[in-house]
């Protein structure tokens, strides 16, 4: 285990060597580092920053692990660190291995932020929030609720265990039901990795053992299209409503299939974006405003000094409805 490890750190470290090489020195460098590369959601991100980094001026570099692995995640950082990269940012996989990798960038001038995911107890510089984590939870257990009422048993399927978003939304999700919807029943969430495969099995499974269950959450993007295809292959469709944190791209079809009774999300490229603009003005030592115009933005991104976060806006719901007026 421990050599395979190895070799991908040692593939990945060329990989970056050879990416950053390529750029021109004198251009300003951010980076980001997401949980996961080859999925559509952090592909979106990927085309979010790579059109900040044209209108900006800086250049955009993206890498990340092939799978959730915290410890793969974590040594591309630290590749990044000794190519002396200006802003690295990181959709953060384990929250409580991040500091030291936080104390050896400052080691070296370099802004390590977080994007998408956060560590709060870090040290990092900002993060960049795509709508808060109260937000997300509360929004999806608000439309459940309209859809299977307020009495019902609802299942969970995660990511990673140690996804801190995932788990924020999670707890904000049991938040808001002890709060409004006391008869609501969420099961103990289960984890499914980085896999749809995993996903559509422990869905599969909880309809088996909860034949009373009226809904799915898939929290984790690569968790929804195993969730709605399970729902789909146990012929569930109309008994168990699927929903998740999906992009429309990855939720369309199951949308219209029935599968998904809708979906909760926002725009990664914005993110993307929103992210490779905080770099810059963190390269710059431009403080932000407590209100910050960005191009193309249609509403301005606030930003917490108290929590340092920067964030980019409410939480958006996708349904069969209106999921057409969306690519990504």
């Amino acid at each position: 285990m421990f050599s395979s490890i190895k070799k991908v750190m040692a593939a990945t470290a060329i990989t970056v060597l050879a990416t950053t090489a390529a750029f021109a020195a004198d251009k300003p460098k951010v980076a980001f580092v997401p949980q996961l590369i080859g999925i559509p959601y952090f592909n979106a991100m990927e085309a979010g920053g790579n059109k900040a980094a044209a209108d900006l001026g800086v250049d955009f570099i993206y890498t990340g692990p092939v799978d959730t692995n915290p410890v793969d995640q974590l040594q591309i950082v630290q590749n990044l660190i000794n190519q002396g990269v200006n802003a690295i940012s990181i959709s953060v996989l384990d929250a409580s291995s991040i500091a030291p990798v936080v104390k050896a960038a400052e080691a070296k001038g370099i802004k390590l932020f977080t994007s998408d995911s956060d560590a709060p107890d870090s040290g990092r510089a900002v993060y960049v929030a795509q709508a808060t984590d109260e937000g997300l939870g509360g929004a999806i257990i608000d439309e459940l609720v309209k859809r299977v009422g307020e009495d019902a048993k609802i299942g969970i399927v995660s990511g990673e265990a140690t996804a801190s978003n995932l788990n924020a939304w999670i707890g904000f999700m049991k938040k808001q039901a002890a709060a409004k919807y006391p008869k609501l029943q969420l099961l103990e969430p289960q984890y499914a990795g980085g896999t749809a495969e995993r996903a559509a099995q422990l869905a599969g499974d909880l309809m088996t053992a909860n034949p009373d269950m009226k809904a799915i959450i898939a929290v984790a993007s690569s968790t929804c299209p195993g969730v709605a295809q399970a729902i789909e292959t146990a012929g569930k469709i109309g008994s168990v409503i699927g929903t998740g944190y999906c992009s429309p791209n990855t939720a369309r079809s199951y949308l219209k299939s029935g599968a998904f009774g809708f979906t909760v999300l926002w725009d990664p490229a914005q993110l993307g974006y929103l992210t490779v603009w905080a770099g810059k003005q963190l390269i710059d030592g431009k403080p932000f405003a407590a209100s910050n115009t960005i191009p193309g933005f249609d509403a301005p991104v606030t930003y917490d000094a108290k929590t340092g976060i920067l964030l980019l806006g409410p939480p958006a719901i996708f349904t069969a409805e209106n999921v057409d007026k969306f690519d990504f």
